[in-house]
């Protein structure tokens, strides 16, 4: 090891498992770039991908082990350098967020005509809320099931995460909401976690355009034109960005395993199969609805699987939405309207994974470690919170830990929250299978609520995936 600043601080090179680990990394990058130079398919470069990740992230793991060198030193640089790829790759996602949510907003309510705006924001509520209410349902059964005990996830929390907590925990359910409303337009586009912020900024703009291309046609007509311009050029730089998604989700995936180690995965396994568990049953739920509407659940998964590879690795539902948006009009044949009214709300409205099932499931465990009684009306308390406390969730930075501090206030328990450490220390491995649980969601909301209004197009959905 060098143990000088200049490796240890600035450069972040200063051991062996660092350089290591970047070599493998290199190593990673040119098989990717040699599959696709012999055309492998898209699909097949992120499967592999995702299990490259996963493998790439144990054996680093496993060779550094509890050398005091690889804990003090490898780790953090390692991280640092994979952070280089994957978070540099989710960055220039995450920075098209925020236009494309706000472009497809206004699209959508200049468009559509005003009896079925009003029609697809009540059908878009109802199916968002109620596949949140099916989850939080869902996220008690599987507690149950696997019989876990609250007391048992007991653990400190870090500075920051106390800190956060503690911010939230002290508002009101009304100052909560009075905080998603923005008091600057641009403060409300520089933050990407403001997601709620910029829906409703650009559903002012919308009204005030509606209003004038009635009343005064040739003063807004070339802002109108401005906008068609913009989303068809974010939709081309989106479309460059993608090319470079199989190499994000390698160094994404394998560090979330290298940052967090093994230990901390095989310390809360009870907890982590009960989550992975509730996810595979709402996929589950979820063919069974597309079934319910005639719509094939094995097309739908097959055309949402890079999307939903993206969502798993990224653990970002805002950073997928312009990938969403792209797969449900390209593949599955939504129309515009519907995907981006109905997936740009997905990502501030009733997240199935974040707001649904992680939050119900401690709102139970925090109740069984306290004495609560866990009745049938406990029960339908838990879920009744958790789909109410499920809006706007995503206009406050840390997503679950908010729907988490959310719920357990409003079921009388917000003074517990500094007892469930443990949990959140494994946050980014059960992020993983709440994001993608999210983005499903929010696909299967619009494919539903389009095919209910009659602009679904059945053929395009029945074609077979483009080659890629």
């Amino acid at each position: 090891m060098i143990n000088e600043p200049f490796f240890t601080q600035f450069l972040k090179l200063s051991n062996v498992y660092t350089v290591g680990a970047i070599i493998c990394l290199i190593i990673s990058m040119v098989i990717l770039r040699k599959m696709e130079r012999k055309e492998v398919s898209f699909s097949k470069r992120m499967i592999f991908s995702l299990i490259l990740g996963l493998v790439l992230g144990v054996i680093i793991d496993l060779v550094g082990g509890s050398n005091k060198t690889y804990l003090e030193f490898g780790r953090v640089e390692i991280a640092s350098w994979f952070d280089f790829i994957g978070v540099g790759f989710l960055k220039l996602i995450q920075l098209l967020a925020i236009p494309v949510v706000f472009l497809s907003i206004i699209k959508v309510v200049i468009e559509v005509q005003a009896d079925r705006l009003k029609a697809l924001t009540g059908k878009t509520f109802f199916m968002l809320l109620g596949t949140t209410a099916i989850s939080a349902a869902i996220g008690i059964l599987v507690v149950k099931l696997y019989n876990l005990n609250g007391a048992s996830f007991t653990g400190e929390l870090a500075s920051k995460k106390v800190e956060r907590i503690a911010e939230i925990s002290s508002q009101s359910f009304p100052e909560f909401f009075l905080n998603l409303v923005p008091s600057n337009i641009f403060a409300s586009m520089a933050d990407n976690g403001s997601i709620v912020s910029v829906v409703i900024v650009a559903a002012l703009f919308a009204v005030a355009i509606r209003y004038l291309k009635v009343h005064m046609p040739n003063e807004v007509s070339p802002l109108v034109n401005l906008i068609d311009s913009l989303k068809i050029t974010v939709h081309s730089v989106l479309s460059l960005v993608i090319e470079f998604m199989p190499y994000g989700i390698v160094a994404l995936v394998s560090n979330t395993i290298i940052a967090n180690g093994l230990s901390s995965v095989t310390g809360l396994l009870g907890f982590i199969a009960a989550i992975y568990t509730a996810v595979i049953i709402m996929l589950l739920i979820y063919a069974i609805i597309l079934l319910a509407i005639r719509v094939n659940p094995i097309t739908f998964y097959k055309k949402a699987f890079t999307t939903l590879v993206f969502a798993f690795s990224s653990r970002s539902s805002a950073g997928t939405l312009p990938y969403t948006l792209n797969t449900l009009e390209n593949d599955m044949g939504v129309s515009s309207e519907t995907s981006n009214f109905v997936a740009t709300l997905a990502t501030s409205i009733g997240m199935n994974g974040c707001a649904g099932v992680f939050p119900a499931m401690l709102g139970v465990l925090v109740a069984s470690s306290v004495g609560t009684e866990m009745s049938f009306a406990f029960y339908m308390s838990v879920v009744l919170v958790v789909t109410i406390g499920s809006i706007g969730i995503a206009g406050v930075p840390g997503t679950a830990t908010v729907a988490a501090t959310v719920t357990l206030n409003g079921l009388g328990y917000g003074h517990t929250i500094g007892n469930i450490g443990a949990i959140f220390g494994i946050d980014p491995i059960v992020d993983m299978g709440r994001t993608m649980l999210n983005v499903a969601g929010s696909m299967l909301s619009a494919v539903v609520v389009d095919k209910w209004d009659g602009t679904f197009d059945q053929e395009k959905f029945d074609q077979a995936i483009k080659s890629e």
